[in-house]
């Protein structure tokens, strides 16, 4: 019996030199390497409905993204459906303004133009079959905040101004706002409304 664990034992460690092969190693499980996959929507028959992409299950919610803050992911008032927020559910800096500019020149001046006043290059190219709101109308000042992030979420007017959910992420949506709001004051900004120290 000695002998036979001895025997047994070189044989073991002789498997275990550190010798390197090209030749494939044993896979005794080959399913767990060679598993069948498959391309975006292509067809599965394990499913009844012959589909390889399934959808999530229903009420699933990635971690971090519970959106349960209406404020925040829908502009309207906590308990509401439209109650529009008036006050930015953000804080305002200056780094957020400056991103607002960003995200707006990428997005909103093609029709809106670079100072709101919908004379964007798609809109001059279409010669007025395109008309964009012209955000300096008093309508859109009065308009509150939360109903400018909605039409910049979901766009307006059977999407004749689409909605930029997916390029543009919450919060620099709310920066698209606030950067609305600047354009819009500098319009109607007066003397008074500079702070004395930027004044020289």
């Amino acid at each position: 019996m000695k002998k036979l664990i001895i025997i047994s034992t070189v044989f073991v460690l002789s498997g275990c030199r550190g010798d390197k092969s090209s030749a494939p190693p044993v896979l005794l499980i080959r399913n767990m390497v060679e598993q069948t996959s498959y391309g975006p929507q292509s067809k599965n028959e394990f499913f009844k409905d012959k589909k390889s992409t399934r959808a999530a299950v229903a009420g699933t919610v990635a971690e971090g993204e519970a959106n349960t803050n209406s404020r925040l992911y829908k502009g309207v008032e906590e308990n509401t459906s439209s109650l529009w927020v008036k006050q930015f559910p953000i804080i305002l800096t200056e780094e957020v303004l400056k991103r607002g500019q960003d995200r707006y020149n990428i997005y909103c001046t093609a029709c809106h133009g670079y100072t709101a006043n919908n004379d964007g290059l798609a809109t001059q190219a279409a010669g007025g079959s395109i008309r964009p709101a012209n955000l300096h109308d008093s309508q859109f000042i009065e308009m509150p905040v939360g109903k400018i992030y909605n039409a910049v979420t979901n766009g307006v007017n059977n999407w004749n101004m689409p909605g930029f959910a997916e390029q543009i992420d919450v919060q620099d949506r709310w920066a698209v706002v606030a950067y609305v709001r600047a354009l819009q004051a500098s319009r109607l900004a007066t003397a008074k409304d500079v702070p004395a120290n930027v004044i020289k």
